[in-house]
């Protein structure tokens, strides 16, 4: 290659390396990269123009990258401050919108303590305990309402503290995994502790002794549990709404992202036990050092986390980033005729579920109603247990599956088996036949004839199932069937469905679109239902019961009134949520069926093959 063709061919990169070399904030790892490339050509000019210009000025302008890197070149205590100062604010700022999130979850739920307490003066004691309360009432007798915090023990008491408030927060932070459910459920948690416990000493009369007491270690503690909320949520939120990476590749991203501000918190966790233990126990000092303690404390959490990650990212936005026009963003079509992966399936499915979501709705509600008030008219025995206490997520979840137990497995055919059987169906032919309709048109009412009984026979099969008839090894059964019989009978009710055929007649197609398919089959499967139990869970969590008896407070209704009230309404809650939750499954389920059959019958192939030949222009040209 000749100089000067070399030279044109390569002067626009260099001047960009001297124009970085020129700038104050200089990138370490950007020079190195320059400095590779300069290197190259460097070499390229010594073998084929050693006696020329164009290498003494290579040479000059590599020895210039070169000492660059090795004057900014960062040791661990650089990184270590870059990490505080640009870093983790930044971070912070990427997921302001957890962080808010977060926040106004438990301040709500700081609310639902404080409002509960004042409608029900023994709600703190359903909340901390009888023991604790009974304690804190005879400090306060004593006239020492603070000597809960003057254990003797001060590094004991440190280390339990510490211990603790570390597992609350690793909790928090991990539970994000469950699509931020378990996140949301402790943040609502400590939060009706927080109100509870804070409003039993202001019922007290002991205002700022408590507060300025309280809060001292609070402060911290408490925003720590918020931060590790939002570090939990941004998990859950990058597993629901992975955008356009895949989940797996979402959830990298994010785990991330969330690990680094949940270690941030650590050391502060720490600082707040270390408060606790050696501090807090000196509730008689002045209240003015104590306040500004306090007011200190607040302000370097808001200011550092909040405040400072605000203004650096306001700050660090580029040109580029402001003048940037994005195009509206447009609803990608559901393609049902094309082979997917499970990500793509949900997705689907979701949309599917969103665009069904008020049919869905007025349906479990009807379908919820006739199931309440025939329960209710024949007497039938529910037992709903009021929460006396906050479990732990896991055993919340144990108290859920218990209250959805009740209304699936059955011990003999009955009126109830037949109410299952009716609102299941109903619920099912809503969805699926919606789904139909996306694919197939339109659906007449002999259309919704012919399937309606698919539905009601693969419901009528399902519950019959479900039924034990005293069999002493009838969980194993049911264990064995919700594993293995249910997925096939879903997955046929799906093939039926999108065939327009009849649930028998259509039993080939089962195996033949299954095929190879069966694994992802059952992790579509198992996946939809773990979802659909966790949305479960939220509507009937044990919080429902503070809800509820916060307001039945408001009503003047007698104790047997408030009885029945209290048994319909988680009737109605639960056959609602039962009803509107489930679908989502099937719904999975008749997506994945989809997907399954063009691996056999090519259908999006054949019309894309049947439209070679129709096309009129090519790259801009008429065809002759």
């Amino acid at each position: 290659m000749r100089e000067t063709k070399f030279i044109e061919k390569n002067k626009d990169k260099w001047i960009e390396f001297e124009e970085v070399l020129a700038s104050k904030d200089q990138d370490p790892e950007k020079l190195s990269e320059l400095f590779t490339e300069l290197t190259d050509d460097l070499s390229y000019s010594r073998t084929f123009y050693p006696n020329r210009s164009v290498r003494v000025y290579l040479n000059n302008i590599s020895q210039a990258v070169f000492d660059s890197i090795y004057k900014n070149r960062k040791s661990r205590w650089k990184r270590f401050l870059q990490f505080w100062s640009k870093d983790l604010p930044q971070l912070i700022y990427e997921s302001r919108v957890d962080f808010l999130l977060s926040f106004a979850i438990f301040i709500l739920a700081v609310g639902i303590g404080v409002f509960s307490s004042i409608m029900d003066p023994d709600f703190p004691r359903v909340i901390l305990g009888d023991g604790y309360v009974e304690m804190t009432y005879e400090n306060i007798r004593k006239g020492e309402p603070m000597s809960v915090y003057q254990d003797e023990d001060q590094t004991g008491m440190f280390m339990r503290i510490a211990w603790n408030n570390l597992r609350v927060a690793f909790g928090t932070f991990i539970l994000g995994l469950l699509f931020g459910v378990g996140t949301i459920y402790i943040l609502i948690q400590n939060g009706i502790m927080v109100g509870a416990f804070q409003f039993l000493f202001i019922r007290e009369g002991i205002y700022w002794d408590s507060i300025l007491t309280i809060w001292l270690h609070g402060a911290v503690e408490i925003s720590c549990i918020i931060i590790a909320g939002a570090a939990g949520l941004h998990l859950g939120r990058a597993l629901l709404f992975p955008g356009t990476y895949s989940r797996l590749q979402s959830l990298q991203l994010a785990a991330r992202r969330a690990l680094s501000i949940y270690m941030a918190i650590v050391p502060l966790i720490i600082l707040a036990a270390f408060i606790e233990g050696y501090i807090t126990r000196y509730s008689d000092a002045s209240y003015v050092v104590r306040a500004i303690l306090i007011i200190a404390s607040f302000v370097f959490m808001g200011g550092y986390f909040v405040w400072y990650p605000w203004r650096l990212g306001r700050r660090q936005q580029t040109a580029e980033e402001d003048e940037l026009e994005l195009p509206v963003a447009k609803e990608v079509p559901i393609n049902l005729k094309m082979i997917k992966n499970q990500g793509q399936v949900f997705m689907d499915a979701f949309k599917l579920y969103r665009q069904q979501l008020l049919r869905l709705a007025l349906g479990s509600a009807a379908m919820a109603f006739v199931y309440t008030a025939v329960s209710i008219k024949m007497e039938y025995y529910f037992e709903f247990h009021q929460a006396g206490f906050l479990f732990s997520f896991f055993e919340a979840l144990a108290y859920t599956g218990y209250h959805i137990a009740q209304f699936l497995f059955l011990e003999e055919l009955g009126l109830r088996w037949l109410l299952n059987v009716g609102a299941m169906s109903v619920i099912l032919h809503i969805a699926l036949s919606g789904v139909s309709a996306k694919a197939n048109g339109p659906m007449s009412w002999a259309k919704h004839a012919l399937l309606y009984p698919n539905a009601l026979l693969a419901s009528a099969l399902m519950n019959f199932l479900f039924i034990s008839y005293g069999n002493e090894d009838y969980y194993i059964m049911i264990f064995l069937y919700l594993l293995f019989v249910i997925p096939i009978l879903a997955h046929g009710l799906a093939v039926s469905y999108n065939e327009q055929k009849n649930l028998i007649v259509s039993i080939p197609l089962w195996f033949k679109h299954l095929g190879k398919n069966y694994l992802s089959m059952m992790g579509n499967y198992v996946v939809g239902v773990l979802m659909s139990f966790i949305f479960l869970f939220l509507t009937t969590a044990p919080l429902v019961d503070f809800y509820f008896n916060s307001f039945m407070t408001l009503l003047p209704i007698s104790e047997e009134g408030a009885q029945l009230y209290y048994t319909s309404f988680n009737l109605f809650l639960h056959a609602f949520s039962l009803c509107f939750m489930f679908p989502l499954v099937f719904l999975v389920m008749s997506i994945g069926e989809r997907s399954y059959k063009q691996t056999v019958a090519a259908e999006d192939l054949f019309d894309h093959i049947g439209q070679l030949g129709q096309q009129k222009k090519s790259y801009g040209m008429e065809r002759e």
